[in-house]
């Protein structure tokens, strides 16, 4: 059995494979939670892709104790693509992992052709675009906060700003303080997503983007976008066994 996890700055997703099929997918809301969950489970493979240096040393402490090895994701490793990043060595790890994962899954069910851009975005602490262009290059993307990000940074920076919940949304127009700011927020979030789909599109003379999408907070924007979309809540953890996989 292969672990796969995925260390973010509010949660850790694990993902159980056997062979290459996904047998479990688990959202932890907390390193104790992450740990009790390794504690229980048994692999005999583990790789970690993480943003967050302190937990991920905790998390892998843990798996070595038990005697797996584990691998850690890099951007020095093999990929199913080129990266093209002028600094490639701040590169998140998580990002490169969507992208593998991404076109992967998009190569093998034939769904992007030879012209066309393939977009990742994770809703997540940050909303991440990545964008891998027709030649199988990682040539960057986009990072704005998430949704939730901006939600807390205006409650905690005002003095009378509330802290809503998304699941309040009620369209554009917000009829009142809490309904405006998540409406302000999301449609901030669409715009951004629908203004990089047009350029790509309309400034290289390509077919629309392949999509992707992933993270906690995909629900709230899929219904406003008029794209068609694949909703992969494992692709990072996909994209990681990939990685390990090609380097193994």
């Amino acid at each position: 059995m292969f672990l796969a996890l995925d260390i973010g700055n509010t949660n850790i997703k694990s993902a159980l494979f056997a062979g290459n099929q996904l047998v479990d997918f688990t959202t932890h809301s907390s390193t104790d939670a992450a740990v009790e969950f390794i504690n229980k489970t048994s692999f005999n493979e583990a790789a970690i892709c993480s943003v967050n240096p302190a937990v991920q040393k905790i998390i892998s402490n843990k798996i070595s104790a038990n005697g797996v090895s584990i691998f850690e994701a890099n951007i020095q490793q093999i990929f199913n693509l080129t990266i093209k990043y002028e600094a490639s060595s701040t590169l998140g790890m998580d990002r490169v992992c969507s992208a593998v994962g991404a076109l992967e899954l998009a190569t093998n069910q034939k769904i992007i052709s030879e012209n066309q851009f393939l977009i990742t975005i994770d809703f997540g602490t940050a909303t991440t675009i990545n964008i891998v262009s027709p030649n199988r290059e990682f040539i960057g993307g986009l990072i704005a906060p998430g949704v939730n990000t901006m939600l807390n940074s205006l409650n905690e920076k005002t003095a009378q700003l509330p802290l809503p919940n998304l699941e309040s949304y009620q369209g554009l127009i917000g009829n009142s303080t809490n309904s405006s700011l998540i409406s302000g927020v999301l449609t901030a979030t669409i715009g951004m997503i629908k203004e990089t789909v047009r350029q790509l599109k309309d400034d290289s003379n390509q077919k629309p983007p392949v999509i992707f999408v992933t993270g906690g907070n995909s629900n709230f924007v899929l219904a406003q976008l008029n794209y068609k979309v694949i909703f992969e809540e494992a692709l990072v953890l996909k994209g990681l066994k990939i990685i390990y996989d090609l380097n193994n």
